[in-house]
Order: C-alpha cells, then sequence, then structure tokens
C-alpha cells in the first residue's frame, strides 16, 4: 500500500515537504512531527492489511445489503465510508462472511443482473432497505432461497423478517403533543408517493385525531409534492387559500418540511405565532426560518444494524423464528409549536 505524502499532509495538518523530509530520514523535522508521520503510516497500513484479510473470499459465503431505490426519495447510503456502512460492513466480516453494498436503481439497472451476481457471489443473506418497493418486487428475491431481512416494509406472509419505524407510534405521539398544546384543528401535509412508511403515516393520522376528538381528518391530508420545489409551489397555493382555522401543520417527511418553510417564509407567516409545525424524522443540516424544528425522530443506525445481526443469526439458524420488530420514536421539541394554552398573542 502506498500513502501519497499530500495525504499524509493533509490529515496531519503539516507540509507536503515536511513529510518528504520525515520519510526519508533528512533534517530539518522536529522529533515529535517525525515520530507522528511515522506512526500514522503505520497505522494506516496495520488497517490496510487487516481489511485486505477481511475480504479475502471466505468460504463462509457472502452478505450483502441493498438500497433499493424505486422513486429516489429515500436516503442513498452510496457512500461506502458512511459510518452506518462501516459498522455493519464490521460486524458482518467479523462473523466471517465478505460484506457487499449495492444501490439498485429500479429504472435504470437489470434486476436479473444484480440476483445473477447474489449468486455469483456467494450470497448467503440479503439485507434490503426496502421503503420504497411495492409487494411484487420482494418475489424475485425469494427466488435466491436464501435469508432475506427487510427495513422500513413490510412482507410478513411472504415468511421474511422485517425491522421497522413505528410510525403509528411517532403520529401518536405528534398528534398527542399537538392537541395537549391546544391544537385541534391541524392538517397533515404529505407527498404524493405512496410508500410504505408514508402511507402508515397517512392512516395512523386519521385513526389519532378521531382518538383525540378532533374529527374526521380524512379530508385534512394535503398532498404537496416529492421534490422541495413541487411541495413549495402547492403550497404557496393553498396559502393563497388562507389558512383559515388551521393552527399546526404536520410535515410528513423532511422534503415537506423544507418545501413548507420555504412558502411560509416568503409569505411572511410566523412561526409558531400564525402556524404551528411539526416534522417527522430527521432534517438534513440547515436552518428553518431560523428556528429549531420540533420534530418526531425514528432510529436509523442501531436498526439497521440490529437488522443485520438479526440476519446473521438467520444465516446461522434455520429455525430462526421470522421477526417483526418496531422501534419507538421519540419526539425532539424544539421551538415551531405554540402552546396556545399558555399564551395568548395580540
Amino acid at each position: 500500500m502506498r500513502i501519497k505524502s499530500k495525504e499524509i499532509a493533509e490529515e496531519l495538518g503539516v507540509s507536503p515537504a515536511t513529510v518528504s523530509l520525515a520519510l526519508n530520514n533528512r533534517p530539518g523535522v522536529n522529533a515529535e512531527t517525525k515520530k507522528r508521520i511515522l506512526e500514522y503510516i503505520r497505522e494506516k497500513e496495520e488497517t490496510f492489511l487487516k481489511e485486505t484479510r477481511l475480504t479475502e473470499k471466505s468460504p463462509k459465503g457472502a452478505v450483502m445489503m441493498i438500497n433499493y431505490i424505486k422513486n429516489g426519495i429515500i436516503m442513498n447510503r452510496s457512500d461506502e465510508n458512511h459510518p452506518v456502512l462501516l459498522e455493519i460492513k464490521r460486524t458482518v466480516q467479523n462473523s466471517g462472511y465478505q460484506f457487499y453494498h449495492r444501490v439498485f436503481l429500479e429504472q435504470a439497472q437489470s434486476l436479473d443482473e444484480l440476483l445473477l451476481e447474489c449468486r455469483r457471489l456467494d450470497v448467503k443473506g440479503i439485507y434490503i432497505m426496502a421503503a420504497e418497493m411495492r409487494h411484487s418486487d420482494i418475489y424475485p428475491f425469494l427466488k435466491l432461497n436464501i435469508p432475506i431481512v427487510t427495513g422500513d416494509n413490510l412482507f410478513y406472509e411472504e415468511g421474511i423478517d422485517s425491522f421497522l419505524i413505528d410510525n403509528r407510534e411517532g403520529i401518536g405521539r405528534a398528534v398527542d403533543y399537538l392537541v395537549d398544546k391546544g391544537h385541534s384543528h391541524i392538517i397533515y401535509l404529505a407527498e404524493n408517493i405512496d410508500i410504505f412508511n408514508f402511507i402508515e403515516r397517512r392512516e395512523a393520522f386519521v385513526l389519532e385525531m378521531a382518538k383525540r376528538e378532533c374529527g374526521d381528518a380524512s379530508s385534512r391530508i394535503w398532498h404537496l409534492g416529492s421534490d422541495v420545489d413541487t411541495v413549495y409551489e402547492s403550497m404557496c397555493h393553498h396559502l393563497d387559500e388562507g389558512l383559515k382555522q388551521t393552527t399546526a401543520f404536520v410535515l410528513e417527511s423532511s422534503v415537506v418540511s423544507l418545501g413548507v418553510s420555504k412558502a411560509l417564509l416568503e409569505r411572511h407567516i410566523r412561526i409558531p405565532r400564525d402556524i404551528s409545525l411539526l416534522g417527522f424524522d430527521a432534517l438534513p443540516p440547515v436552518s428553518l426560518l431560523g428556528m429549531e424544528l420540533t420534530l418526531v425522530k425514528g432510529t436509523h443506525t442501531k436498526r439497521h444494524l440490529a437488522a443485520v445481526k438479526h440476519l446473521l443469526r438467520h444465516i446461522e439458524d434455520e429455525n430462526e423464528e421470522i421477526m417483526r420488530v418496531y422501534y419507538k420514536t421519540r419526539l425532539i421539541e424544539g421551538s415551531s409549536v405554540h402552546n396556545k394554552t399558555k399564551y395568548i398573542y395580540t
């Protein structure tokens, strides 16, 4: 393995010339800096050798993680250095299997080729991030006759394990929070794609609103779009018609949160004085109208890792029971919800 001097210099905050002097054992570099450079190289080489040994073909076969993208709206974890992927990779390799990660773009790639690759690589089990999959999309994978675990979708009748966010519990938490703050006329702002998580959240919204005696909420779900610009334009149209009695919005996704916030900002609608916002799941690291969005957040890193660990157990034990595991959400309180029971604005 050869490490470039420029890479070492950038990583350690020294000049390439200093690195060159240290590597050639020439004067002009203090002992401490030289020690740091040599230790950095040694650690890099040891890590490379360890990873090389781990990626050599294992007699136990391989495990594959697939990010199945149909519409392109779920998070793409194609970066092989993503912390989630690195942790999963270590877990799989420590169990004696090779690890492969694939991003499958349904509209641009061949599913037959992916399945052929699974056979060629001797894949013993697959974890699929399946939020965008339809029910029929899972059947080609069943022909592999190997254990399959899915995330963010449910194929329980096909005997497939599933690890999911508890969307119903999360929406219940959101509605309870808003109602307890004095809100009753709440609108749910949705994307216009029907993926598993979104469908569960919308159904839960109608049920939870009825449970809290806030009326029939089936007509209070506005489908705005599935990209920020379309959501923004749709929201502007709704704002032109006026907020009427609406005091709070539940935002289905990060895309909705960003598009709606842009529309509210341009109309000078004050958050939370004029309208309250409560989002679902994490947002990109951007500021929304200069405030912290109150949101319901699901777990991702722990859930994906737990799913892969279960897959490994299933590979080793064919009698492992089929599981449907729901992860509870948590509410992160920001500054985007007005407490109507406490304050009166004039």
